[in-house]
């Protein structure tokens, strides 16, 4: 019930899914995205995607962002492609900061390790990360869909439909909205990153995770889908990699 609250108090927009709307934050659009990045194929022949660059500053205030701020429950999904450098950087791909510029939520990536952190709020503490080890394909330079699954006690991540890793929180405060909200940052720094992304959004509902499926990577359902022509380079030089060995 409290969850159900929430969503109807902090989560007055809807995102249209297949057949319903869902309730959550669409920020391909809230972020101005679309408005700030040149437009570009994405991983299917009918997606679209865009490419920030290292000059695209993906910055809007919080309160315009998220009002009444972030659920006690939600689902992070964003569909990404990282080529060149920034495969190698650890940026912030989404983050919430306070009016002291300190970090309240974040999802980093590692390009150094290969890894995903979690940051978030903590009662105890300034913060708590959690660290996603065994998500080494998200740098290999093809498109990948990463989810972060969060609850009030729990945080799961999840690629390209595939269950990483589950760790549990500690109790978390709610975030202030006088901040800023970003997209693709460098970790501890206002750099922006390149960065190609096509879905970027933020479920209310954590059933949502099991409902938005990856396949909109053709690896995961290539059948009835014709991939764009990066990918389909790529697949033929796997498969003819794997043949030759």
């Amino acid at each position: 019930m409290e969850q159900k609250l929430c969503e109807e108090s902090v989560c007055p927009t809807r995102i249209p899914v297949a057949s319903r709307d869902e309730k959550g934050f669409e920020l391909l659009l809230g972020m101005n995205i679309q408005k700030k990045a040149k437009k570009i194929p994405g991983s299917l022949i009918l997606e679209a995607a865009y490419a920030l660059t290292a000059s695209t500053d993906i910055t809007e205030d919080t309160r315009d962002i998220f009002p009444e701020g972030l659920p006690p429950s939600y689902v992070f999904i964003a569909t990404l492609r990282l080529k060149g450098t920034s495969s190698r950087l650890t940026f912030d791909l989404w983050r919430v900061l306070s009016k002291d510029k300190e970090i309240q939520v974040a999802v980093t990536l590692s390009g150094k390790d290969k890894s995903v952190v979690f940051t978030t709020t903590s009662l105890t503490a300034e913060e708590q990360r959690v660290t996603f080890r065994g998500v080494q394909t998200l740098y290999d330079g093809k498109w990948h869909q990463l989810k972060v699954l969060v609850r009030p006690r729990q945080v799961s991540s999840f690629l390209d439909d595939l269950l990483i890793q589950e760790e549990l929180l500690e109790p978390v405060e709610p975030i202030y909205i006088n901040g800023e909200t970003q997209v693709a940052k460098r970790r501890g720094t206002d750099l922006p990153v390149a960065v190609e992304i096509q879905k970027v959004r933020l479920y209310c509902d954590p059933h949502q995770s099991e409902r938005e499926t990856a396949c909109e990577i053709y690896s995961v359902c290539p059948l009835n889908r014709t991939a764009t022509v990066d990918e389909e380079d790529w697949t033929t030089r796997a498969a003819w990699g794997a043949r030759s060995h």
